[in-house]
């Protein structure tokens, strides 16, 4: 396939790794974590809300959308689920979705990934994922990418696509976090953050104060960008995949909803 082809596909295959646990101070640093002990505890309180966020998503004539939808179940359990397709040009090459969904739970230690599920009908069947996170052995169970997985939590892994939510939970508290440890490609990954500090950005009509962020996987030349925003709980409403200086595609908020879940195309 011409690179010009993998640049889309690519784009809306890695888009759900920004796309975004153990305890609060996991991976933040130590300057970080004694501003969170000043923080008073009812201040620390971040409650979910569903959201149906749409992006657009372009990488040079081509382009796609991905739409991240987060629900509740019952008591601490929410999903989040990420659709990408692919549209014009790029629906002559590959005709389906990306599905990604995570189960989590909300719990007052944090974010507790529980199941990670990925259907990649853009690439194609050899980067499926099926994987369970049983806390009680401690481990991580299931296949990535045709890999078989079986690892240690060390109560810190997360999968990709929960990374979003759990970034939501400590900028909301007003943490920074500087690493994550994020299962991806049947092994256990750390994800470097860091902060370019505030920015206000136009999209369409509508300005937007945020948040600027990178984060990176250790040993990739591949960077993705985040601006995100304050007023949509740190959702990012911008999104950036750069690779030597270079950006390869672009992802732009849409629109994006919040409360009670609405039908979805992502079920």
């Amino acid at each position: 396939m011409d690179s010009w082809q993998n640049g889309i596909l690519a784009g809306l295959a890695a888009i759900g790794l920004m796309l975004v646990t153990g305890p609060a101070t996991a991976g933040v640093s130590k300057e970080t974590a004694t501003q969170a002990d000043d923080i008073n505890a009812e201040a620390e309180i971040f409650t979910l809300r569903p959201f149906r966020a749409v992006y657009r998503v372009s990488a040079g004539v081509l382009s796609g959308s991905l739409t991240l939808e987060l629900e509740h179940r019952t008591g601490e359990d929410w999903v989040l689920t990420s659709v990408a397709t692919t549209r014009g040009m790029a629906r002559l090459f590959r005709r389906g979705d990306l599905l990604e969904r995570s189960v989590f739970r909300f719990t007052p230690d944090g974010i507790k990934p529980m199941e990670y599920f990925r259907d990649d009908g853009i690439s194609g069947p050899e980067r499926n994922a099926a994987l369970i996170f049983s806390h009680a052995d401690g481990r991580v169970y299931g296949t990535d990418r045709e890999h078989e997985v079986d690892l240690p939590m060390n109560g810190e892994v997360i999968d990709r696509l929960a990374m979003q939510i759990r970034l939501m939970h400590d900028l909301t508290r007003g943490l920074r976090p500087d690493e994550y440890a994020v299962i991806d490609r049947g092994e256990i990954r750390e994800m470097d953050i860091r902060y370019a500090g505030e920015e206000r950005i136009d999209i369409g009509e509508h300005s937007f104060d945020t948040l600027r962020l990178d984060h990176q996987s250790r040993n990739s030349s591949r960077n993705t960008r985040l601006w995100t925003s304050a007023e949509h709980e740190f959702l990012p409403v911008r999104i950036e995949q750069q690779r030597r200086g270079s950006t390869e595609w672009l992802g732009v908020l849409q629109e994006v909803r919040w409360g009670e879940t609405l039908n979805s195309d992502a079920r």
